[in-house]
């Protein structure tokens, strides 16, 4: 349901060096197998060493199987030691990329759908159990007005609780539907000709009570921008988003800065606060769906859904924190029209 980075890209050098370790290993096998007088084996190894390599990505898989080439030609073929390739021996290796290829392909799909398995299998246990809290709130409570046992002077209290978790409940819905949508590619976009600085004016304006209410300082200098074709209102769900996220973790005294400018063509939009900050082994991982701080309210989506809306305009989201307790920043970067 969930975009993956491929294998390859998040291990970075790993899949090449896998690769060299499994030629190797295939010329090792290869040459018993030549003293051995296997002559129909044999080669087999570098079929299962380029395929091997292939579940890492296509980079990988090619690279093996250009070193199985190159072995095999100065190793195994006569004349022994020189480039002299003849047309079978090229065939032979094309045979070898081409159908690991095919099979390390396979495989990448195979792990991909296990994974979507996974995460729509976490994601309906995580809704589950995000759902049970603010609905047995409501039933309780709606139980106790029913019954008649509360107070009167205790009846305004219930409304509010109530109230308070029914739009916890529309906040979840939203972010369901729009995860729908944006996985679906069904997420829309109505772009007009839009002014940044004055659509991030009204996000802080509109943040600014809250902040005031918490003792958060709401710090705000925006530099002219060039106009952006975008999405007004799916890109005040971001601002405001990131913003109310900045005051939720930073306690009173703490400050919340939010800063535009422009750089080349680009609009550069930077939340700071100095709050709890982000634990190193959540920031590489914050935009996935799910994460927050403990003792969050909310679903854990906002962030996630963030980060498409961005992409969808053409630009990109990002996070950084020097720490847990040591405030955190979010830049976001949108192309100007």
């Amino acid at each position: 349901m969930f975009a993956r980075s491929p294998r390859g890209a998040r291990l970075g050098l790993r899949p090449y060096g896998v690769a060299v370790v499994a030629t190797l290993v295939a010329t090792g096998l290869t040459a018993a197998c030549h003293q051995l007088g296997l002559g129909d084996v044999e080669f087999a190894w570098f079929f299962i060493s380029i395929a091997l390599s292939s579940s890492y990505g296509a980079g990988p898989g090619v690279f093996a199987g250009v070193l199985a080439g190159i072995v095999t030609d100065l190793v195994f073929i006569p004349p022994l030691f020189d480039l002299q390739i003849e047309l079978d021996d090229v065939l032979r290796t094309a045979v070898y990329v081409t159908v690991s290829l095919m099979i390390g392909k396979l495989v990448r799909a195979r792990q991909r759908a296990e994974a979507e398995v996974q995460d729509r299998e976490g994601l309906l246990s995580y809704v589950a159990h995000e759902l049970r809290t603010p609905l047995g709130t409501i039933g309780s409570w709606a139980e106790l007005i029913r019954r008649g046992t509360i107070p009167a002077e205790r009846l305004p209290h219930a409304a509010e609780v109530i109230l308070r978790n029914g739009q916890i409940l529309a906040r979840i819905t939203g972010d369901l539907l729009d995860l729908s949508r944006i996985a679906l590619g069904g997420l829309s976009l109505r772009r007009e000709p839009l002014d940044p600085g004055q659509m991030v004016s009204d996000c802080v304006a509109s943040a600014r009570e809250t902040a005031h209410q918490k003792g958060v300082a709401l710090e705000e200098a925006l530099r002219p921008v060039g106009r952006l074709l975008a999405d007004r209102e799916r890109l005040s769900q971001v601002v405001g988003n990131v913003l109310n996220n900045a005051i939720r973790f930073t306690p009173a005294g703490g400050e919340v800065r939010v800063r535009l400018r422009e750089e080349g063509r680009r609009a550069v939009l930077t939340v700071t606060d100095t709050g709890a900050g982000i634990p190193a082994d959540l920031l590489p991982r914050i935009f996935e769906p799910g994460m927050r701080h403990a003792g969050s309210e909310g679903f854990g989506l906002g962030l996630t859904i963030a980060k498409d809306i961005v992409e969808h305009h053409g630009g990109t989201i990002s996070a950084h924190s020097d720490g847990q307790g040591r405030g955190a920043s979010f830049t976001i970067v949108l192309p100007v029209a």
